[in-house]
């Protein structure tokens, strides 16, 4: 019997080896790099959203008038509104109407939002809440800005 079995040399066995891990790591850093890339850029665009929600808006919820179903809003802050989501709270639940009129800055205005067919008109209204919408900076979409909600306690 001849053995004539022969495997590949150490030197080549080790090039092999550190070919691969090169590849390897070439793959997983193109990988790494674009996911944290995209990441930053999505905290980055919320974190601009925030800050302009935060230190250009500011509007105050002034009267709500039960007779008349009318809502005084007016806009302190620095930024246009685009729109306005009321939350309006009563013995029955709670109903929400969006207004798509612009409140320019520095502007009071006063809405009269419908809610769900009917308006503000009654005695069972409780507290009225307002969420602004403003336009969001170089070309994004609007932003809601939740986190500045304002109220006012009938």
């Amino acid at each position: 019997m001849i053995k004539n079995k022969r495997g590949i040399s150490p030197l080549i066995a080790t090039v092999l080896l550190i070919g691969f891990a090169v590849a390897l790591a070439a793959v997983v850093m193109t990988w790494g790099l674009d996911f944290i890339k995209s990441t930053a850029d999505t905290t980055e665009q919320q974190t601009e959203n925030t800050l302009i929600c935060a230190t250009e808006l500011s509007f105050a919820i002034s009267n709500v008038d039960l007779i008349t179903g009318t809502v005084t809003v007016d806009n302190r802050g620095q930024v246009d509104i685009n729109s306005l989501a009321f939350r309006v709270y009563n013995a029955s639940g709670v109903t929400t109407n969006v207004t798509t009129e612009t409140i320019a800055k520095f502007e009071v205005k006063t809405l009269t939002p419908t809610i769900t067919g009917s308006n503000l008109i009654g005695s069972d209204v409780t507290k009225v809440e307002a969420i602004a919408t403003v336009p969001g900076s170089s070309g994004q979409g609007d932003i809601i800005c939740s986190q500045n909600l304002q109220s006012y306690q009938i």
